[in-house]
Formats: C-alpha cells, structure tokens, sequence
C-alpha cells in the first residue's frame, strides 16, 4: 500500500491544490450514531470564504471556511470534538450517515468541487480514501488527524520502540527507530518508579535507529514524545517498563470458588508510590481494561476485579472496598490461573489446584494459604516495600510515667489512629510527609486500662502496633 501512495505521490505532488473529503465514519458501534458518526474534509492550503457540502439529494450545508485549520471535521456535537490547532470542526445538523446503503457526496469551495460514491460501510470501521482516487477501505477511524498510510503528502514522524533491556544496578536501555523522518527532538520524561523522586525531564536528539539509556532500580515510566505532526498517532511512546520480579502492582488475593451468590474476585494492589491509570491494567486474556483513562489505582491502593459489582458489594456487606467490574470470564474452581498485564505485558502470574485452598476460600498467592481481606493489605503481604517505618517511645504507657509519643517517616501523608481494646477508633491525626518529629499520642485520656492499638496507615496499607495501658 506504500509503495501505491508512494507512486501516487510522485504523480500528484506533496499538497493538494483543492480541499477534498478523506474519510467518513456512518456506523460507529461503541457510542451513538450521533455522537460518533463524522465526515472529515482536508484542507491543506487551500483559501476560500465559505465551504458547502451535500449528501445524495439533500440541501447542501453551508459553513464558513476555516482560516487556520487545514482540517475540517463534520460532527453532530462539536463537545466531543477533538481540540488542536490545526483542526476545525462543524456541523453534520439534520445529516445522518447512511449505514446499510451507498451514499453520494460533493464538496464544493471556491472554483474546486469534490464529489464521491461511498460504499455500503461495515459496522465499527471508518470508509478512508485512498490517496486522490475514487477507492476507499475499512479502516480504523482517525477523526481530526491524516492517515499516513493512505493520504498523499503527509509529513508524518513516528517513533517506533525495537528493543528495551534491563540491567540491573544501571537502569533500563532502549533502542527505537524513526520513521519517516531523519532526525528529530524529542521531549524525554521517565520516573523511576522505584525510588522516591519525581519525573525527569531532558530534551534528546534522535536520528535513524536511537539508544537512550534510563537509570533506575526497578520500573520505569518513559515518555518521549516528537512534535506534534499532521499525524500524531506514533509521535508518542509511553510505556511502563518492569523488571521480572519488580512489578508495582500485583495480584494479592484470588477467591476463585467463594460460597454462592458471592461472585468470584481477584484482589490487585498498587504496592507504588505512584498512581497507575487503570486504562493500562487488565487481566490478561480476559477482556478489556479494568478502567478508563480517568481513573486510577491509588499508591498503596486495592482493587477487586469481578464480573458482577452489584453481587460482590452487597455480598461483602460494606462500602469502604473499591470494586470494578470486567469481563473475567469463569476461574476455575479446580486448577487454573490467573495474570495480570501491565501495558498489555504479564507483570504477575497465579495459578491454583485443588490442593492450593478448600472451597469456598479463597488465597494469598504470595504465601498459599486462605486469606479474606478485601482491599486490606496485611503487613508484610505486599512484594514491595512498606510505605512508612515507625518508633514507639515505649509500648507500654502507665499513668505514672511519661506519655506515648510516636514518630513516623513516609514518602507520603500518614493517618495516625488510636483504636481502643475492641478496634474502634478513638482519636486520629494525620503525621505530614517526610516528618520525623515526635508526636504526643492521648493514650490515657481515650483508653482504658488492658490493650490499645495504634494504627498508621497510607492509602490503603496499615499497621496495627498493640500497646498495654496500666495504672
């Protein structure tokens, strides 16, 4: 297909002399007709006052032409249109995209005309011109941005990863190769994922096939990003990379044959100091993602994966737990396994026999043994280090002597509890970041005589330290 563009190219020159339409989208299949269907018009150079387009023998629409953009997509709601510079958007109004049927068009500016026949469309794929020919193909849709496999005249600058390595002690190298240009900058950030620090951020010059080293003692997240081009799609790479035995976040807890109408769960954990964007976790062959792009995984956070929500929150009987819902399929109650990916690479695998646990418990997969502790880490549970370390000024407290003070150190705000001998909280406070001064605990004026606890907690890791309390 290039090469025929490649060809086309040569014959038609790198710009177009008139604005003509490159790719239509009549049957979306994950939202509405209306809030998915769209025409899209390329522009270029081209200078006009007004741009008006008509479908089979319907009144034409009549819009102004764009003055900066070299892009005009037609939508139904301009909310959901994409937002760049180089792009303008317009209304498809009473417009809707025939779906089961072909359809004619024509595009008239200035003294140039545009007129096509799209074929009937397939569900879920766009119709993209190919090249300035009368020909179009399914294609996955691009809407606001060129197609670089087959539009003419693109300058497209991608960036491709070929390799990543680690090397423990130094960090992680990465060979990647340019396409479609020579040499360029790229904006370079990663976060050591490991340590407590914060993104770094450098400028690096690539050209043809590029190594750039990142230093680290465990995962990393990498972002290098091209200027933006008239085909951004491969501008960007953005990949969490994880040593084996090093991932952030793993599988902490697996009930694969609970007592019905409880549903099956598998437990993940965040043992980071760093949020993971849902979007780029999934149990592996089992669906989709477990989130959106909005939504994260906390530092320090759990997360209870099952294919009924509902069933699952009210079955627990409390509302503290955060669940999601995915497509997971069955677990098999006998001998099976479980994996999770890490931008669509396995960071943590389980697997289970009849032998492992009885039905209808379930397990900790670091130690094989029952657990039931949904959302709560137990400490020394997580393959990660603990998020704060403590010291106790004594453990026990008379009213005598001298009051429990306590001093906590975290990368992140602790919340400090007293709980009484029954585990109810009586008095809290949060200790700041990085602090390591002493604080006055009331023992005596909120517990009793025989055990209290203290409890410290960040995100949703906690530990409990028992103190006695005499006269």
């Amino acid at each position: 297909m290039r090469f025929i563009l490649a060809a086309l190219a040569a014959m038609a020159g790198s710009s177009l002399a008139c604005p003509m339409f490159v790719e239509f989208f009549p049957d979306p299949t994950e939202v509405s007709d209306t809030d998915g269907e769209f025409v899209e018009i390329r522009l270029d150079d081209f200078r006009a006052d007004s741009v008006f387009v008509g479908m089979d023998q319907k009144p034409p629409l009549g819009l102004p032409f764009p003055r900066s953009a070299n892009r005009l997509l037609l939508v139904h709601d301009s909310t959901l249109c994409p937002v760049r510079d180089s792009l303008a958007c317009g209304g498809l109004d009473s417009y809707a995209l025939p779906n089961s049927r072909e359809s004619g068009w024509v595009l008239r500016s200035g003294s140039c005309s545009d007129s096509v026949v799209l074929p009937s469309p397939k569900a879920g794929k766009a119709l993209q011109r190919i090249g300035e020919t009368d020909e179009w193909v399914p294609s996955e849709p691009t809407p606001g941005v060129a197609n670089p496999d087959y539009e003419l005249g693109i300058r497209d600058c991608g960036i491709r990863l070929l390799r990543a390595e680690w090397r423990e002690g130094v960090g992680w190298s990465l060979r990647g190769m340019l396409g479609g240009c020579d040499s360029a900058k790229a904006g370079l950030e990663y976060l050591d994922m490991s340590s407590a620090g914060n993104w770094k951020r450098r400028e690096v010059s690539l050209s043809g096939t590029f190594d750039v080293e990142i230093p680290g003692r465990g995962a990393a997240w990498v972002r290098m990003t091209l200027p933006e081009d008239a085909a951004p799609g491969n501008d960007t790479l953005d990949r969490i990379f994880v040593p084996d035995g090093l991932s952030p976040v793993s599988i902490t807890e697996i009930h694969h044959c609970p007592s019905e109408p409880m549903p099956e769960w598998v437990e993940i954990y965040n043992a980071s100091r760093y949020a993971l964007p849902l979007s780029r976790l999934r149990l592996c062959g089992r669906g989709g993602t477990v989130g959106g792009e909005s939504d994260s995984l906390q530092p320090y956070g759990s997360l209870l994966l099952t294919k009924d929500s509902a069933s699952l929150r009210e079955s627990l009987g409390f509302k503290d737990v955060r669940i999601a819902q995915v497509s997971m399929g069955y677990l098999n109650n006998v001998a099976g396994n479980v994996s999770l990916c890490l931008d669509s690479v396995a960071v943590d695998s389980v697997a289970w026999t009849k032998n492992t646990v009885a039905c209808p418990a379930g397990f900790n997969p670091l130690y094989g043994r029952a657990e039931n502790t949904p959302g709560f880490q137990r400490a020394g549970s997580a393959s990660l280090e603990e998020p704060l370390s403590y010291k106790l000024s004594s453990r026990v407290v008379s009213r005598r002597g001298p009051p429990l003070r306590v001093s906590v150190v975290s990368e992140s705000e602790v919340s400090l509890r007293l709980l009484d001998s029954a585990g109810h909280g009586v008095w809290s406070a949060h200790v700041g970041a990085m602090s390591a001064s002493w604080m006055e605990v009331p023992v005596m004026e909120h517990c009793g005589l025989g055990v209290c606890y203290v409890s410290f907690s960040v995100g949703n890791f906690e530990k409990v330290v028992g103190i006695v309390v005499r006269p």
